[in-house]
């Protein structure tokens, strides 16, 4: 027997009743007392038998018909109750045990309620009045006169039990569909299963093979293999003690220990089991997520509100799996109490980063979404003077913003988050604390100044050869000579070189960038008098035609080739590495593994060459002009040289973004190559791995058959998720409205965005929506038949990346709707010389639609056919 639960089932032992009505386990087992109910009989037969059952005592039925006779409960047997519950450790659960109920007839399942007792003000008095009247209802009795019993003659035994506060509890039943274990389970007590306030999770386990072949909603509430085996192996050692009949058992789980709350016989077959996932299942699933993720915030964070945003990160991951999620969030954010690039390339940059930051990223609805409260916890700059202070008062006040005006969630680091304040701000907000704050400060700005004055010298000489090192040595490796052990060592070895020097370098280079751009919107609004239309309009204009982004280098050097093969030829070399998707949604193959994608990037471009070079030159030479303009009107001013630093710091990180990220995708290419290598040797479906986490490869590697469930539910929730309507920025507020669509009308004829990118008026074009395609050759196919006939395009997305620069440089503007003026997509707009609009649904702009397209403006406006 296990020693955990022989010294449970000792504390039975010590427990002595003193009430002709009280009976311990051990005395029901010694007499096969029957008129304590067979649920408490059951209990003493597991309890001899050496399972781990919680300490209980039962109250005889003949206590309830001396209440049904008197209407009063003996005080001596309640004195003798509260002593027992005493040596229990206070905290009890008061159960049913009716002589009709739990029979091989009849198990009344969820009849009777139960009631747990934590605080001295609930009496056990209480409960067990309660659970006499409730034996005595119309409800009751028409129960059992369906049933064919008398209603009239329930016998009410009572169980006062220990009581386990659980992290898991539910029931399983043997015998499911012949020879299954059905398990449901919940977080929490299993009340919430029974009263349908949960649907929980559900596994089916096969004791014959020896896995799960069907489960539900198991990564909202995980439970491990192991677990689902001991659960298994307890309830065949039940259903043995029990001469075989299927059982329905109850039980709980506290800190890895499980306990048997009940167990009854299975009165019913159950069969024709169905876990599959319906719209209805994703909607709930989300909600239920969302609100376990609220209150774990408030608990770790103490925070009044949660808010989530999905921000720049849907435009990396726009649909993402697992994986694709999970290698991100990992190398980025941190997961599982290991700090992410994020944190580490903060720290080192002089952020006093503390652990409320790490993993502040959540997959929620096929889509990513992050905490801005913790979020915000990576812009602390070391004022106010503590964490604590720092979440009482700005976080708060930054929460509180997003709740009046959810827009300014979407990118809370380019204007909610304070990185830019002036002494009398400061003083005005914290009284003379501020004083000091602004002193804090002054140092902060001091250092990123001397980052940016470094970093890009340091990148181009260390950073960037160290990894071109790295990157050769890796994939070099001949990944099929590779034990599993090996091959899984090789894949983290590429992950937490990702984490911990590749994208600590995007990190660095990226919070320059944010950092200064931020602060030139902020001179512009400030020194200039500009509104915010102006604002985001000349940003846009500062920050068109950047030198310096080997991205924008990379499609010049195929549109600089002097022949189709040529360019073919530096495509394989430059951009082999781009994905055919989404570039950091890492299942999407490369292109140098599809020979038909990479001919089609590389044509889209090169057809277009005349057009691709002269629009970046314009871009470039605008930009250049009107930085010499700002320049040239400052020039003698105390302002001119801190503006200067300030544009060129903004320019030079935006664009060394873009090169390190073209750097860190190359290790993307050779991780993907690790999970190609183990999908073909597991003998997986095509793209079952992607439906895995990055900490389940080990695992899955050894025992494929342990994931087949999890897999197919994850798949079944990927394509499910398309009947949700999750907003950009998820306020507590607006969960319960999820899966409610509250768009627009849909007859609407005007939509104002936001400006992202300059460009020209367009009196009339044709939409071509790239999400309304299955394919990218399916989009390709359009435009080039529009392009044929001289239509002018418009291309449409709900986000944008590298795979879309073709179909960038041959429409005339675009509609992006999730991407702000400092996004990947904006950036690309403006590189390749095209006005672009953000914020406007693209559900609202399908393809074929005939539109206005003024950007300056931030318009697009159907236009009637007559």
């Amino acid at each position: 027997m296990n020693i955990e639960i022989q010294q449970e089932n000792n504390q039975n032992e010590h427990i002595i009743s003193n009430h002709s009505n009280v009976l311990t386990l051990e005395q029901i087992a010694i007499r096969h007392a029957q008129n304590v109910g067979n649920k408490a009989t059951n209990l003493a037969e597991l309890h001899s038998a050496g399972f781990p059952v919680p300490v209980a005592v039962a109250v005889t039925a003949e206590a309830h018909l001396d209440y049904m006779n008197s209407g009063l409960i003996d005080s001596n047997l309640i004195r003798e109750l509260e002593r027992i519950r005493a040596e229990m450790g206070g905290n009890v659960a008061v159960r049913s045990s009716a002589t009709c109920e739990d029979g091989d007839e009849l198990s009344m399942a969820g009849v009777f309620d139960t009631y747990y007792l934590q605080n001295e003000t609930e009496t056990i008095e209480d409960a067990i009045k309660r659970i006499y009247e409730q034996s005595n209802s119309d409800t009751v009795k028409e129960y059992l006169n369906i049933h064919g019993l008398n209603g009239q003659k329930v016998e009410m035994g009572i169980i006062l039990q220990k009581l386990i506060e659980p992290d898991i509890s539910g029931v399983i039943y043997t015998d499911v569909d012949d020879s299954h274990t059905l398990i449901q389970y919940t977080n929490g007590f299993g009340n919430k299963l029974v009263d349908g306030l949960s649907e929980g999770a559900s596994v089916l386990y096969s004791p014959d093979v020896k896995f799960v072949t069907k489960s539900k909603n198991t990564d909202l509430i995980p439970l491990s293999y192991d677990e689902i085996k001991r659960l298994d192996s307890l309830a065949f050692g039940i259903k043995q003690a029990f001469a075989k009949k299927p059982q329905d058992i109850e039980f709980a789980i506290k800190n890895g220990k499980i306990y048997v709350l009940q167990a009854r016989p299975l009165t019913t077959e159950v069969s024709g089991v169905n876990l599959e996932l319906s719209g209805e299942d994703v909607i709930s699933y989300t909600k239920d997520q969302l609100n376990e993720i609220i209150q774990q915030e408030k608990r770790e964070l103490g925070s009044n509100s949660v808010i989530l945003s999905d921000s720049n990160f849907s435009e990396l991951l726009p649909k993402p799996k697992e994986m694709d999620f999970g290698v991100f969030a990992y190398i980025f954010t941190g997961s599982d109490g290991v700090p992410g690039a994020i944190q580490l390339g903060r720290q080192q940059m002089g952020y006093p980063l503390g652990n409320e930051s790490v993993g502040f990223m959540y997959y929620i609805g096929g889509k990513p979404y992050f905490s801005i409260a913790r979020d915000a916890h990576t812009f602390y700059a070391g004022f106010p003077d503590s964490r604590e202070e720092y979440s009482s008062t700005l976080v708060a006040e930054y929460l509180n913003e997003v709740n009046l005006e959810p827009s300014k969630g979407e990118y809370p680091e380019m204007g909610l988050y304070m990185q830019d304040p002036s002494l009398e701000y400061l003083v005005e907000r914290f009284g003379e604390k501020g004083k000091d704050y602004y002193e804090k400060y002054l140092e902060f700005k001091q250092r990123m100044g001397q980052h940016a004055g470094i970093f890009m010298n340091e990148y181009l000489s260390q950073g960037k050869p160290e990894t071109d090192n790295f990157i050769l040595e890796m994939s070099s490796t001949e990944l099929k000579n590779l034990t599993n052990n090996d091959l899984i060592n090789h894949a983290n070895t590429i992950l937490e070189h990702l984490r911990t020097v590749s994208c600590v370098h995007f990190v660095k280079s990226a919070r320059l960038g944010f950092y200064y751009s931020q602060r030139l919107q902020q001179m512009l609004k400030d020194n200039f008098n500009m509104s915010q239309d102006q604002v985001e309009s000349t940003f846009s204009l500062l920050n068109q035609g950047l030198d310096g982004s080997e991205i924008t280098q990379a499609n010049l050097k195929i549109a600089q080739a002097s022949t189709i093969d040529e360019a073919i030829h530096i495509g394989r070399t430059v951009v082999g590495h781009y994905s055919t998707g989404e570039m950091l949604e890492i299942r999407h193959p490369r292109l140098k593994d599809d020979k038909n994608a990479l001919r089609q990037y590389v044509e889209g471009i090169f057809g277009s060459k005349d057009q691709y070079i002269s629009e970046f030159s314009r871009q470039k030479n605008e930009r250049l002009q009107a930085e010499e303009e700002f320049l040239k009107n400052l020039r003698g001013t105390s302002f001119h040289d801190e503006f200067a630093h300030v544009l060129q710091a903004a320019q030079t990180y935006m664009a060394l973004r873009e090169t390190v990220k073209y750097q860190f995708v190359k290790e993307y290419d050779l991780f993907r190559d690790a999970l190609t290598e183990i999908s073909n040797r597991t003998g997986a479906s095509d793209g079952d791995i992607f439906s895995l986490f990055p900490r389940e490869l080990a695992s899955y590697i050894e025992n494929v058959n342990q994931f087949k469930a999890k897999i197919v539910e994850r798949q079944e929730r990927f394509n499910q998720n398309i009947v949700l309507h999750l907003p950009s920025v998820i306020r507590e507020s607006d969960v319960q409205n999820i899966g409610t669509e509250n768009e627009d009308d849909l007859e609407s004829s005007e939509f104002l965005g936001k400006l992202l990118s300059q460009g020209k008026t367009i009196e009339e074009a044709t939409i071509v929506n790239i999400d309304n395609f299955d394919t990218l050759d399916d989009a390709r196919e359009t435009i080039q038949i529009y392009k044929s006939q001289d239509i002018r395009i418009i291309l449409v997305a709900s986000q944008m990346n590298l795979s879309h620069d073709p179909f960038i440089v041959q429409a005339d503007g675009l509609v992006i709707e999730n991407a702000g003026i400092v996004s990947h997509g904006a950036q690309r707009a403006r590189e390749l010389g095209k006005g672009a609009i953000g914020g406007i649904k693209s559900s609202r702009l399908l393809t074929g639609i005939k539109v206005f397209f003024d950007p300056s403006n931030r318009l697009v406006k159907k236009i009637e056919q007559t």
